[in-house]
């Protein structure tokens, strides 16, 4: 793929490919175009349309359907955080997840609680299940999410900058629940951030490195 914005050039013939499973960490400074990277494959973006993007196994703008695509994708971001204000308990914050909405609005059938319940016991909050998610500290609030994010079981997680803002503790903590995801599930992971996160065992690196001509893409 090829992104300019105003003539500007954001990304220059980027070739990447990732396979169910593959645990990879985008890397990259400020400005290289992780974000809009990130926005051609959840299909955010309107640059996704005439290039070469194949996602699960469909040309981009052939017969997909949007909603399809993200109903595959689990997605974190720290700012997401922010639209989770209302007092929402943690289950229905985890349950939330395989509707895609912000907050709970529909009964959850009896396999969907016990699914998310399965999460909580995971990331050791069962005792949580009824806390308002937004009283909460903000490594557990990121846990929560992140378990949102994997309820469903998607083919691809993508996080971005899961550990942004957290001290040491709080960011091992992180770190370890999204190396046991990468151990214990079949879900394609990307994991993004300035530079490699210590502790976290990915299996390949992909470097966005900026250029006049815009960055470019390197597998490490």
């Amino acid at each position: 793929v090829t992104v300019n914005y105003l003539e500007k050039p954001i990304l220059n013939t980027i070739s990447w490919e990732i396979k169910l499973g593959e645990f990879w960490q985008l890397i990259g400074e400020n400005g290289s175009g992780k974000t809009t990277l990130l926005s051609l494959i959840t299909g955010d973006n309107s640059k996704a349309y005439g290039q070469n993007i194949i996602l699960f196994d469909k040309l981009k703008g052939s017969s997909e359907n949007i909603w399809e695509i993200k109903q595959k994708i689990g997605y974190f971001t720290p700012n997401i955080t922010e639209l989770f204000n209302r007092r929402h308990s943690v289950l229905h914050m985890i349950l939330s997840g395989f509707y895609d909405s912000i907050g709970l609005y529909v009964k959850p059938s009896t396999v969907h609680i016990k699914l998310a319940e399965q999460w909580l016991e995971l990331i050791q909050m069962t005792n949580f299940s009824k806390k308002t998610f937004a009283t909460l500290p903000l490594t557990q609030q990121r846990m929560v999410l992140i378990a949102r994010a994997m309820v469903k079981h998607p083919p691809l997680l993508i996080l971005d900058e899961p550990t942004s803002g957290l001290n040491k503790e709080n960011t091992n903590l992180i770190v370890s629940l999204i190396n046991k995801i990468a151990k214990e599930t079949k879900t394609a992971i990307i994991y993004v951030s300035h530079t490699p996160e210590k502790g976290l065992t990915p299996d390949k690196f992909f470097k966005l490195e900026k250029s006049n001509s815009g960055s470019i893409g390197i597998v490490l």
